[in-house]
């Protein structure tokens, strides 16, 4: 994965600042990654900090109206997705994202002036950075007792209170708690990065709107994470959503969230056809908004051999066009597959309406109702569109397909 520098062209020049009184929050106490993450945008110069306990409470401030936005930490290409973050996002209500942030991670384990190695009984920090020393840890320190802590900076903040011996975080965070850096670069694999967000209220933008080149949606899901392999693998096999990232994590209740990526703005058509593809499958998936990635976002798989089909230009011998013409049938016969299983569902989903109708007194038929089905589908699917929501509505009036 690439790491480059915030792109700070992405942002509004100073004087057009999207957040009026510039005011943000991180994930906190002084001397995380996502305080630097945050202090890397030209807005946070001069803006008001405030360091939040756990991603929960800065989103709370944002739909609070406390802060204009806040710096959270969700991916990392090492330890993949931060789950209280995730958690948090799925629970909050309103969170947007504006931009995201992609810095390198290298971390140095921190301790009181004096401490040898030899000395460390305990060493905290977020399980994230856990996850990526903790080979370094069983070979150099295979005594210590590993703890988590909500963030890195509050693991420094126990060895400075002399809670534990040793904290794993960023080699910036020493001067704010008066420890000495031991050991840098102890995480297990070189280059990581870790991938941040930037929240806030929906419409708390203002000024012009930079480009956007990735959607994200999250959502909940029945189940655990181990035991939804079989409908993230159906999700990823099908056409529209082979450039979408599906990750899950545990909700902490027995069941999960699940948290996409995909390519592009909500604007543009594959984009759109994907995320809505996403809520049809998965229900309660909420989106969280378009915006300019720090990274490079992959495009919409396409066949290249899907242009000549359509237009009947040449391009080969016959053999190369008949295997490409199978290649695209295979991948109709899937999107059918799709289709005939979805229009099962909501010949369910009608047939418990019209129960619940008639057994209120109600007619079977609701011809406003109706009327607004067929005006949808012929403003979305063109002139033929009436004659495919009036087939619909005839198969949901009682007819089951065999």
């Amino acid at each position: 994965m690439r790491t480059p520098t915030p792109d700070i062209q992405a942002f509004p020049a100073p004087g057009r600042l999207p957040y009026p009184e510039r005011r943000f929050a991180y994930l906190g106490p002084e001397g995380t990654f996502t305080e630097l993450a945050l202090r890397s945008l030209p807005q946070a110069a001069g803006s008001r900090l405030s360091p939040a306990a756990t991603a929960a409470e800065a989103l709370t401030l944002v739909c609070r109206g406390a802060v204009d936005a806040a710096m959270l930490p969700v991916d990392n290409t090492v330890a993949g997705l931060v789950a209280d973050t995730v958690r948090a996002l799925a629970e909050s209500p309103t969170p947007t994202v504006l931009r995201e942030v992609v810095l390198p991670v290298e971390f140095a384990l921190l301790v009181r002036p004096g401490t040898r190695l030899a000395q460390i009984r305990t060493v905290s920090g977020h399980p994230h950075a856990g996850a990526q020393v903790g080979g370094w840890l069983d070979r150099r320190v295979p005594r210590a007792r590993w703890t988590p802590a909500p963030s890195n900076a509050e693991a420094a903040r126990r060895v400075r209170d002399r809670e534990c011996d040793a904290a794993v975080a960023g080699d910036f965070t020493a001067a704010h708690y008066g420890l000495q850096v031991l050991v840098t670069g102890i995480q297990d694999t070189a280059g990581a990065a870790t991938r941040f967000l930037l929240c806030a209220r929906p419409g708390g933008r203002s000024g012009p709107r930079p480009a956007a080149d990735r959607t994200s949606l999250v959502g909940r899901l029945p189940g655990r994470p181990e035991e939804l392999g079989g409908l993230l693998d159906g999700l990823r096999r099908h056409p529209f959503l082979r450039s979408v990232s599906l990750r899950t994590v545990s909700d902490g209740r027995g069941g999960s969230v699940l948290f996409a990526d995909c390519p592009g703005g909500a604007e543009q058509a594959a984009t759109a056809r994907a995320a809505g593809l996403l809520r049809l499958r998965v229900p309660g998936l909420r989106s969280l908004g378009s915006y300019p990635s720090a990274t490079h976002v992959p495009s919409y798989e396409r066949s290249e051999t899907m242009h000549t089909e359509i237009t009947g230009e040449a391009g080969g011998s016959a053999d190369t066009a008949s295997g490409d013409i199978a290649r695209l049938r295979e991948q109709i016969d899937a999107l059918d597959r799709f289709l005939i299983g979805t229009l099962k569902e909501r010949l369910e989903t009608s047939r418990e309406i019209q129960r619940i109708r008639t057994g209120s007194g109600g007619s079977q038929v609701d011809s406003g109702r109706e009327l607004s089905v067929r005006g949808r589908y012929a403003e979305e699917l063109g002139e033929g569109g009436a004659g495919v929501a009036e087939a619909l509505l005839e198969l949901c009036r009682g007819r089951s397909p065999r």
